[in-house]
């Protein structure tokens, strides 16, 4: 089967994949993740590939070498015309007007109470030329809100791209320079650090961000199926490896880069969440400025409980969901958990009241002892700009 199809790049015929309740959507690379020998599994309302050749392998190897992962599952699409930053500014706790041209970032998107909806990332391309990657629960949705914001009259168009496009990610300290043996020594160095340019790649026009997922140097493509098939293959006869949501996730955990809604449960604001920089109150002239959750954030207090970082004793997994106790006392549950082979240690996240003198996690009917550590557990260092806004930012 080819990995090549319609005019949206992806394949003529769907995939088997593992029986779920309901149908998963299948990616358009899903062919070729196949051949690779992927271990799929339905996720996010989609069939991932969770590893390849091996979990800890696959992070060790992002974080030494590079890595590809496909990350077509999330939600993607453009805002344009010269009322578009308006038109983003209702929905966004992140002002885009402090957002310069050609910059990504990281921003927020609350509910009217307040609480986390999502966390996606926007490009500023040019003038009036935004993109909008939306986390794996808001892949629709977001988008929905955008559409909704528009007032009769402005100059402002949403183009949905989840169906008619592929988005890869190239990281690590190795990335550029493995990239090079891929798309030629000028594409890599063409791109600043915290930038996205939409750039020809085949002869084909795609977009291309230097962001780190995770605190490495790396590149987001957004390309047709048909090049990013093409990519994909170039990159791993270059010695990238690929790797899985398994590997991503643990990799983000490492970063303290959460993902809503599961690692932002409501109430949870964006100060509970580590990522309360992202929320622009006043805009760039001092004025209020006037979003979803912007008067409940205006009264909010302090959060009693805000997100942590817990390193686990031994090797005892924490999974999301495992109760947590500060104190003595029931804290909550895990929102997230991995085993992260850098630091060769269980790593997890939770919601604590502030300043615990002891915390332990329950795995498997027994309480294993955990440090709470600040966030993000390993120090970024990359040298292609990082989506701003993790959590202990």
């Amino acid at each position: 089967m080819s990995a090549r199809g319609g005019a949206d790049g992806g394949p003529q015929r769907s995939l088997p994949v593992i029986q779920a309740p309901g149908r998963t959507n299948v990616l358009p690379l899903a062919a070729l993740h196949l051949r690779q020998g992927w271990h799929p599994a339905p996720v996010h309302g989609w069939t991932l590939p969770l590893w390849y050749g091996g979990l800890y392998d696959e992070q060790l190897a992002a974080r030494r070498g590079a890595a590809i992962f496909d990350r077509s599952h999330l939600g993607r699409f453009f805002v344009t015309g010269a009322d578009a930053a308006a038109v983003l500014g209702r929905v966004l706790a992140t002002d885009p007007s402090r957002v310069p041209p050609l910059a990504v970032r990281r921003a927020a998107v609350c509910r009217e109470d307040g609480a986390v909806l999502d966390l996606p990332a926007i490009g500023h391309l040019d003038a009036g030329r935004w993109l909008v990657v939306a986390g794996p629960r808001a892949q629709v949705g977001l988008r929905a809100l955008v559409e909704a914001a528009a007032r009769a009259g402005e100059d402002v168009a949403v183009r949905d791209r989840l169906g008619e496009s592929v988005l890869l990610s190239v990281q690590g300290p190795e990335a550029a320079e493995r990239l090079e043996q891929v798309v030629g020594e000028r594409l890599p160095r063409a791109v600043p650090a915290g930038e996205a340019h939409e750039l020809l790649l085949g002869g084909y026009r795609g977009l291309v961000a230097r962001a780190s997922d995770f605190g490495e140097d790396g590149y987001w493509f957004l390309l047709s199926g048909e090049v990013g098939e093409h990519l994909w293959e170039g990159c791993v006869a270059a010695g990238i490896v690929p790797a899985g949501l398994a590997a991503h996730d643990a990799l983000r955990l490492e970063a303290g880069a959460l993902e809503a809604p599961h690692e932002t449960p409501h109430p949870a604001t964006p100060e509970a969440a580590g990522v309360g920089t992202l929320v622009d109150l006043d805009g760039v002239d001092g004025s209020p400025r006037e979003f979803a959750g912007a008067s409940a954030l205006r009264a909010a207090g302090p959060p009693a409980r805000r997100v942590a970082g817990l390193r686990l004793a031994g090797r005892a997994l924490a999974k999301r969901g495992a109760r947590v106790r500060a104190d003595g006392r029931d804290a909550g549950a895990c929102v997230a958990g991995a085993y992260s082979a850098h630091l060769g240690a269980p790593i997890a996240l939770a919601y604590l009241p502030p300043a615990p003198a002891h915390v332990e996690v329950e795995v498997d009917g027994a309480r294993v002892a955990a440090e709470v550590v600040p966030l993000p557990f390993v120090a970024p260092r990359a040298r292609g700009g990082a989506p701003e806004g993790r959590a202990g930012s």
